[in-house]
Order: structure tokens, then C-alpha cells, then sequence
């Protein structure tokens, strides 16, 4: 189940900024087309897919097992009797239980390093309707950081039961609480902010504008507005000399 909502959420994630890079690296000639829906739902699909044909290779080929860990004799804290402790502690492990850890770690690394790229190259990007890229990026970030760290040592503290599960609890749970934090709370300031915009996004194209587009967009409509003034000047120019023109002949006329 970890392995599946990791797949889902993170895939989620992988699929949106790949899609914020495909807008940046598109030619000329498929400037006018978008990323249609389906295609990242195939992505995610087929993230999903390889995890499960792992999953089910692995249960047919090496199943789990139940197996007994067992522990040196301890002495009971204050108690007389003449007795020993022998703690014992369960595990559900196959027996090429780190082979086939390898293999789902390489493949989650594989997809880890990609995203991470992806998101190093589009960390400067302003995409029309996803314009949350950037909070994208940075969720990445955080998931990287956090798988990091956390497959070693529940590995290292495999042993120790309650540690192992409090550790993976509390990444997971900081792991999805941040990424929800960066990805939802600056829509929702958004909306607050600006609650007229959201009917302007709805109806607004899927094509993608850069951070140097955009640049250049607002210098044409500084320039247009220059350019605006310089007519409204020369306008004014012209009205006045019509005016001095229409003076002259009706004084000569006059005279």
C-alpha cells in the first residue's frame, strides 16, 4: 500500500511538471498544441502498472514469509522470581527480501532522480493554468529529500519495531502535509485574493507562456503604450494646426 499511494501521489506530481517541461521545450510548429489529460493519466497509469508487475512478480516468485527474529536473554527490571525475558520479534520477509527492495528502490530512485530534473529545469517557469509549477517543483524537492533519508534508516532500525514505525509514520505524514501545504494553500490565498479570476481560468486556452514571453509581453505593452501617447500628441498637433489653417482662411476670406 505505501509503495502504491508513493506511486500515486508522487506520480501525480512527476506528471504535472512534465508537463510544465514539455510546454518550455516545444518547437515552433507544436506551439498550438497541448498535453491532452489523457496522457498524464497514462503516465500515472503506467507508473502504477510497473509497480504492481513488481509487486505481483514478486509474491508469485518469492512470497512472504512469516519469520522469527529472536533476541538475547534479558533480566526483568524489579522483579525477584528467577526468571528470563526472551523477546521475540515477527517479520513478513521473502527470502530475497533485499533483492527485491533493490528493485523497487531502483526503479522509485529512477523516477526520484527524473522529477528532481525535471523540476531543476522548470524551476523558473511561469505556465499559464499551472501556475503552481514552481509549488510543484518544491514538492518534489521535499519528497526527494525525505525518500533519502528515510529508506537507509528503516533499514538500519529495521529491529527496532516501534522506532522503525514511528519513524516512517512521521515521514510520511511531514512528507504529505507539506506537499498538500504547498500545492493547495497558495490556490486557496489565490481564490480568496482574487475571487473574480476564477472564471477568467476556466475559460482560458492550455497554452503556455514563458518567463522570457512573458517579459517580452509586458515590454510590447509598455511600448504600445508609449506609442499610444506619441499619436495622442501628434493628434493633438495636428487638430491644432487644422485649426490655426481654418483661422487663416476664413481671415482671408474676410478680408
Amino acid at each position: 500500500m505505501l509503495t502504491i499511494g508513493f506511486t500515486l501521489a508522487y506520480g501525480a506530481m512527476f506528471s504535472k511538471v512534465w508537463r510544465v517541461h514539455r510546454f518550455t521545450t516545444k518547437t515552433k510548429t507544436e506551439s498550438k498544441k497541448k498535453v491532452e489529460p489523457w496522457k498524464l493519466y497514462t503516465m500515472v497509469s503506467g507508473l502504477l502498472a510497473v509497480d504492481l508487475i513488481i509487486l505481483m512478480t514478486w509474491q508469485i516468485e518469492d512470497p512472504l514469509q512469516r519469520k522469527l527474529e529472536i533476541f538475547p536473554l534479558e533480566d526483568p527490571g524489579k522483579v525477584s522470581e528467577d526468571i528470563k525475558i526472551r523477546p521475540e520479534l515477527e517479520h513478513c520477509e521473502s527470502r530475497n527480501h533485499s533483492v527485491w527492495l533493490g528493485v523497487m528502490y531502483g526503479f522509485k530512485g529512477l523516477i526520484l532522480v527524473f522529477g528532481l530534473f525535471l523540476a531543476y529545469e522548470t524551476r523558473s517557469i511561469k505556465v499559464k493554468q499551472i501556475n503552481d509549477s514552481r509549488y510543484v517543483g518544491m514538492s518534489i524537492y521535499n519528497v526527494v529529500v525525505l525518500a533519502i533519508i528515510t529508506a537507509p534508516v528503516t533499514m538500519v532500525i529495521a529491529s527496532q519495531q516501534d522506532a522503525s514505525f514511528a519513524f516512517v509514520s512521521l515521514a510520511v505524514i511531514f512528507c504529505c502535509f507539506l506537499s498538500m501545504l504547498l500545492i493547495f494553500v497558495p490556490k486557496v490565498i489565490e481564490i480568496i485574493n482574487n475571487p473574480s479570476d476564477k472564471l477568467d481560468t476556466k475559460s482560458s486556452t492550455d497554452i503556455g507562456i514563458s518567463k522570457e514571453d512573458e517579459e517580452r509581453y509586458k515590454k510590447l505593452i509598455n511600448e504600445n503604450e508609449e506609442l499610444q501617447k506619441l499619436i495622442s500628441q501628434k493628434e493633438d498637433k495636428i487638430r491644432i494646426l487644422r485649426q490655426r489653417l481654418t483661422d487663416m482662411d476664413s481671415f482671408n476670406k474676410s478680408t
